[in-house]
């Protein structure tokens, strides 16, 4: 068990390598990287587009296939081309679903405080925190985007160096435990 467990760790060296990497452009490069992200998933919708139309001339004759085919080809289009607003619209909706839990929350904490709940303050600071921050975003959607795609390029980053400690930890526990010791006190058993 403790070999495919170290076999297992060994191919976390890939995973160490392309999440450093991929974390380094997120954090240096984000417009870049969600330029790149967006074409690629358009590119996927339109394949997939394609591959629909295609069912439909060779292989099956539904109106179902056609219709899919063709709105996947255009939605791929417009995620290639006009990802900017299409994040920018996604991202406010986060935001306003944020800014309407930290408006739930700060009602929560104010029920606390009637409610001689001691933590009530946390609460309250957390849920105007929470609402500062959904406005913020709702405010500057693409800026926002910008902010967490480099916040998800340290997160990457910490997590390969992370990994790498982990790895480096398991190799060396593997050398102690495969090591073959002589204990000189042992004594026999029956």
């Amino acid at each position: 068990m403790r070999e495919i467990f170290i076999k297992l760790k060994n191919l976390s060296v890939i995973t160490i390598i392309v999440s450093l990497l991929i974390g380094a452009v997120l954090l240096i490069k984000p417009d870049e990287s969600l330029k790149l992200v967006s074409l690629l998933c358009g590119i996927t919708v339109i394949a997939l587009g394609i591959a629909a139309l295609f069912s439909y001339f060779t292989k099956y004759k539904t109106a179902v296939l056609a219709v899919l085919g063709a709105v996947s080809i255009i939605g791929g289009i417009i995620i290639s081309v006009k990802y900017q607003a299409i994040m920018s619209v996604i991202i406010f909706i986060f935001g306003l679903f944020i800014l309407l839990s930290g408006i739930v929350d700060f009602f929560s904490a104010i029920d606390s405080k009637k409610s001689d709940i001691s933590s009530w303050i946390v609460s309250l600071v957390l849920a105007v925190v929470t609402m500062v921050f959904g406005l913020v975003i709702m405010v500057n959607p693409f800026s926002s985007v910008v902010v967490m795609t480099r916040i998800l390029g340290v997160g990457l980053i910490v997590y390969a160096v992370m990994d790498l400690i982990s790895f480096i930890q398991i190799k060396k526990i593997a050398k102690i435990a495969l090591s073959p010791e002589i204990d000189a006190d042992a004594t026999e058993v029956d």
